[in-house]
């Protein structure tokens, strides 16, 4: 009874699961596959994961996230079409993350506040994995 019941658990994990491996990758996969305001949203909701904002300071965190995501993508474009150096490209792109960084953290108020987002800042995912 106990290894029919695990079976079928497991064939309906797998029917739930297969639609969404065909529709972009693993859920929380990739940013790639996600729209400008996805990305937006999923970055906001991980740095400021435990901090309230205002309408003001919310509004300025997706100006921020957003201009930061069209450099990177200028710079993405312009190392492509001129065969960047990946290395270089990798430190460009981390300094412009520290700037939005540290500009978005300065939209906070209280010493708490600046404390939990280096906190999420810490647990964030941090590039791809595994030498792709």
């Amino acid at each position: 009874m106990k290894t029919t019941l695990r079976a079928l658990a497991a064939v309906a994990a797998l029917a739930i699961a297969t639609p969404a491996l065909a529709q972009g990758g693993p859920p929380g996969g990739g940013m790639g596959q996600m729209s400008p305001e996805q990305r937006l949203a999923r970055q906001k909701d991980m740095l400021f994961r435990g901090i309230t904002l205002s309408a003001d300071q919310s509004a300025k965190a997706d100006t921020l996230i957003m201009q930061g995501m069209r450099k990177q993508m200028e710079a993405m474009q312009a190392a492509r079409s001129g065969g960047g150096d990946m290395a270089s490209m990798r430190e460009q792109m981390q300094k412009m993350n520290t700037e939005r960084n540290d500009a978005l953290k300065a939209l906070l108020t209280s010493d708490a506040d600046k404390a939990k987002f280096d906190e999420n800042l810490k647990n964030m995912p941090q590039g791809r994995r595994g030498g792709r």
